[in-house]
């Protein structure tokens, strides 16, 4: 029992850490985040959305990962790779 409520509060933890490393991207780079991987929008309707190309959302995506996995200390994890579209 006592190890199960360790790994939640583990599990918790991870995830606030995750939120507040999202909190301090650029602003640009915390909205293509919020928009793609939390709210589910796809590249094409960020980029109308936004008034930018594919490619910026792209790029901006990728800039967000490569941050969050420097903020989280994650290395040569997904975060770090560039999104396969």
């Amino acid at each position: 029992m006592r190890a199960a409520t360790r790994r939640q509060l583990e599990v918790r933890e991870s995830s606030l850490c995750l939120y507040a490393a999202i909190a301090r991207l650029p602003e640009r780079q915390m909205d293509v985040i919020i928009f793609r991987f939390v709210l589910g929008y796809d590249l094409d309707e960020l980029a109308e959305m936004m008034g930018v190309s594919n490619g910026t959302v792209r790029s901006n995506i990728h800039a967000a990962r490569r941050q969050l996995a420097k903020d989280l200390g994650i290395r040569g994890s997904s975060l770090e790779e560039e999104e396969v579209v």
